[in-house]
């Protein structure tokens, strides 16, 4: 082994192609991308505030608008206002509901299916003359649930006149097993043309059977281009298990599912059929279970099962069945999402700001001093969401994380409770600065990221102590052993290869294995005496053999140090079958260097 003054150097550089990252899809923002609608209480001052679509509650319900008898003048006032105030502020009108099995007049109930068919293409001609901006039309109502058909155990006795009784006058089954219902849609496109027509029914999503018998109808319905729009309403009793008040319908059982995971699956079924998809009627209770406040409770089921619905790209808006006390038809289960008083509760306040993509967001300029005495805690980020504006942050849903300036893992943030630590107190410098970035998420949307400074002050149990240490120049270069091609066979064309193993350390900057032959006379090629082979022995560590001569051949380059490193030095001697051969042995010694020109 030597040193050299002159060495050569390779480097290199490996090219790396990654896949560009999925983009992620836009959360839809009321407005802009969805509507939020109600049914009631329009000239309240929040309505416009949260609320862009209109769905008049019972007015649109035919036993409502008719008169109590067949000749008397129909009673439009509701709609009316529903109507004008959806048009005077650009809003969107949803028609509910031309038929039903329910609220539906009672002098329906007894006259002959003819009559009824007349009655019923009357009050079809008269909503399309009297609202020709309807955008929605709620064609039928509860077809699986509460048709109007007086021969259900559930329209028996006092529930009879009520019903309408009118599925006969419609077709009855037919052959679909569901004619009544194609019947009222092949209308309602004679008198409503330009206008989107919907099927609506209650507890569907809930129960894979109850989805299966809607999908029938919907199905039947496409075939003949007859439906626009897939209603699916949300009333608590269809989320919420051992809820009050909940619709018992005889032959047709619901248990309610409190994981979406059912409702989800049945409503990418609904999705699958193309058909664009509402959600009609939501309300969501707020009693008080095993001593959680009710306001939490209902809290809690919006968090729960708003956004199934609201995310899922085939669904085009919600409609609230409800907003505001004491005017809400499940005012008993404390339905409303705002007081009496114009308060909101905390289920309206979370809703107005999910729909509306409202993140938190971190209070700007924060920053923390790390002294002595405070056992590496730093202080605790602060954020602000609509609970800390109403003084009740027990009920924010926040996870924190470090995004950036923390690249030695130095802090630590809790993620429940945004508290800042010195997770590795050793790494910890004095009299320094750090300058962090920190996220917050509310579980749905996470804020914009702020910065955040952490300084250390002169800290006692700081001492700054160098340590040093010398590593004296080397260069090693071991050989496993004596390298020996066997017998060579004449007149056969062959190559012989060996190989031989190098170990090499260095402390230089770069450094270069070389071999050479060192002798004068026939160099790089075998000897037997004064006789020499043909050709020269070739060398490689990697890629292709090079002959060895007098010159130093490169094999390996090191840009850099190395310690104990095992390099192989493949040795190949070429035969062709006309050499010439002489008997005994053949030998030559080669010269193996480590060099370097940095020391």
């Amino acid at each position: 082994m030597h040193r050299s003054l002159a060495a050569a150097a390779t480097a290199a550089a490996a090219l790396a192609c990654a896949a560009p990252a999925a983009q992620a899809q836009q959360f839809p923002t009321y407005s802009k991308d969805k509507w939020l609608g109600s049914i009631s209480e329009f000239t309240r001052p929040l309505f416009n505030e949260y609320f862009n679509q209109i769905t008049p509650e019972n007015g649109g319900k035919w036993g409502v608008a008719a008169n109590t008898t067949r000749t008397g003048a129909m009673r439009w006032q509701q709609l009316d206002t529903a109507y004008n105030y959806a048009q005077a502020n650009g809003m969107k009108f949803n028609f509910h509901v031309l038929l039903w099995g329910n609220q539906q007049p009672t002098w329906m109930a007894t006259l002959p299916p003819d009559e009824q068919l007349v009655e019923i293409k009357k009050w079809y001609a008269a909503v399309a003359e009297r609202y020709p901006k309807i955008e929605w039309l709620q064609v039928v109502n509860e077809p699986t649930w509460d048709p109007p058909d007086g021969s259900t155990p559930k329209n028996a006795g006092a529930n009879f006149a009520s019903s309408g009784n009118y599925v006969q006058a419609l077709g009855g089954a037919g052959a679909s097993g569901y004619d009544w219902i194609l019947n009222a849609f092949r209308l309602a496109k004679q008198y409503f043309p330009n206008t989107k027509l919907m099927l609506n029914d209650v507890a569907i999503t809930g129960q894979t059977a109850s989805t299966d018998e809607y999908l029938k109808i919907i199905n039947l319905l496409k075939a003949e281009n007859l439906i626009d729009v897939i209603g699916l309403q949300a009333h608590a009793f269809e989320f919420i298990p051992d809820n009050p008040n909940v619709p018992s319908i005889p032959g047709h059982p619901y248990d309610p599912y409190a994981s979406m995971a059912v409702h989800r699956a049945n409503l990418d079924r609904l999705a699958a059929t193309g058909v664009p998809i509402h959600v009609t009627e939501l309300d969501l209770d707020g009693f008080a279970v095993n001593g959680v406040p009710g306001d939490e409770m209902q809290l809690a089921h919006y968090r729960r099962v708003v956004p199934t619905f609201w995310d899922h790209p085939r669904v085009e808006g919600i409609t609230l069945w409800g907003w505001r006390q004491p005017n809400h038809w499940r005012n008993a289960q404390n339905a409303p999402i705002v007081l009496s008083n114009d308060t909101p509760k905390p289920a309206a306040l979370w809703l107005y700001d999910y729909v509306r993509g409202i993140a938190p967001v971190i209070g700007a300029g924060q920053a923390f001093t790390v002294a002595d005495g405070n056992a590496n805690r730093v202080g605790t980020v602060q954020a602000s969401d609509w609970a800390s504006k109403i003084g009740r942050p027990n009920l924010r849903t926040f996870t924190w994380r470090i995004t950036g300036g923390n690249e030695a893992g130095v802090f630590a943030i809790a993620p429940a409770t945004g508290e800042l630590t010195v997770a590795k107190p050793e790494r910890l410098d004095e009299l320094t600065t750090y300058a962090l970035k920190v996220r917050v998420s509310d579980g749905f949307h996470e804020s914009a990221e702020q910065d955040v400074t952490v300084t250390t002050a002169d800290l006692a149990n700081v001492v700054d102590q160098p340590v040093s240490g010398t590593v004296a120049a080397t260069l090693s270069l071991s050989l496993s052993g004596a390298v020996s091609f066997g017998a060579f066979t004449p007149g056969v064309t062959r190559d012989y290869e060996r190989g031989v193993d190098a170990t090499v350390t260095s402390t230089a900057g770069d450094a270069a294995l070389s071999v050479s032959d060192p002798a004068a006379e026939t160099p790089g090629r075998l000897r037997n005496g004064s006789f020499a082979l043909a050709r020269p022995v070739e060398a490689t560590v990697a890629g292709a053999f090079a002959p060895v001569g007098a010159a130093p051949l490169t094999l390996h380059s090191y840009s850099g140090p190395a310690s104990q490193d095992v390099k192989t030095i493949r040795l190949r001697q070429s035969i062709d079958a006309s050499d010439p051969l002489r008997t005994g042995s053949y030998a030559k010694t080669f010269t193996f260097t480590l060099s370097t020109t940095t020391p």
